[in-house]
């Protein structure tokens, strides 16, 4: 079982194999050319960083925008915090790898109907002790995350209220699906509008988990998060109101309800 999600892996639509130390799995249309990158460089994230079309810091590092096969997928590097940092650096020991585990959580989170980027391509690259991982997933076009949207002050009321909105009745959807979130916050919530409304995606589910046997899960996620709003706030980056406190809260009840 990967993240809570029972079945085979992987899901179908992806591939697996084994080149020299990695251990892959890709969407079969990016298969080949996963192949290829893992021969031309030590790592996917490498083989990403020297064709960047685009770079992000993160709070995990850096993640580099490269075409992988017919999609540009966003190229991520698992970074260890905490405690085990300092031990294990970059990294893992968890069975199973952590980015196989991140695919399963995303496909079930996706035929459940709620949005998250597809997952192009999973690493896991051995590493005495444990391995290291990289993980591409689709890059997302016309839009930002919550956090960029809230700090640049610019989203009219109205407007604001809506993609708010759309963000929480995203995590309700999510939850109603039997989501368990350990670091949901601002960034990791993607939000646009297509011309007729604000959609929202959901970001990096590394540590997330299916557990629809645990009640809990949604208020424990929910106090993440506003943990992650007050924090914001405090840093000076983003005011947070009653207001945008009850539109992402409407959106999460109605999206719990519509699931």
């Amino acid at each position: 079982m990967r993240g809570g999600v029972a079945g085979p892996f992987p899901p179908p639509g992806y591939s697996r194999w084994r080149q020299d130390t990695h251990r892959a799995v890709a969407w079969e249309p990016a298969a080949e050319a996963l192949r290829r990158a893992l021969g031309a460089a030590d790592s996917l994230h490498a083989w990403a960083a020297e064709r960047s079309q685009r770079t992000v810091e993160t709070g995990r590092g850096t993640l580099h925008v490269a075409t992988l096969g017919p999609t540009r997928a966003a190229v991520r590097h698992y970074r260890r915090g905490g405690w085990m940092g300092p031990l294990l650096g970059d990294r893992y020991l968890d069975r199973p790898p952590r980015p196989f585990a991140e695919l399963a959580v995303s496909e079930a989170l996706r035929a459940a109907g709620v949005a998250t980027p597809r997952v192009v391509a999973a690493v896991a690259t051995d590493a005495a002790p444990g391995y290291r991982a990289d993980l591409a997933t689709e890059w997302l076009e016309g839009g930002e995350d919550l956090l960029a949207l809230l700090r640049s002050g610019s989203c009219p009321p109205e407007a604001r209220a809506a993609a708010l909105g759309a963000a929480g009745g995203l995590v309700g959807r999510a939850h109603a699906a039997g989501l368990d979130h350990p670091d949901l916050n601002l960034a990791n919530l993607f939000v646009r509008h297509d011309g007729e409304a604000w959609r929202a995606a959901l970001l990096d589910l590394d540590r997330a988990r299916l557990a629809p046997d645990d009640p809990s899960r949604g208020e424990r996620n929910l106090a993440r998060f506003r943990r992650s709003v007050a924090k914001a706030v405090r840093d000076g980056r983003i005011a947070w109101t009653e207001a945008d406190e009850a539109a992402f809260r409407a959106g999460w009840s109605g999206g719990r309800r519509e699931s």
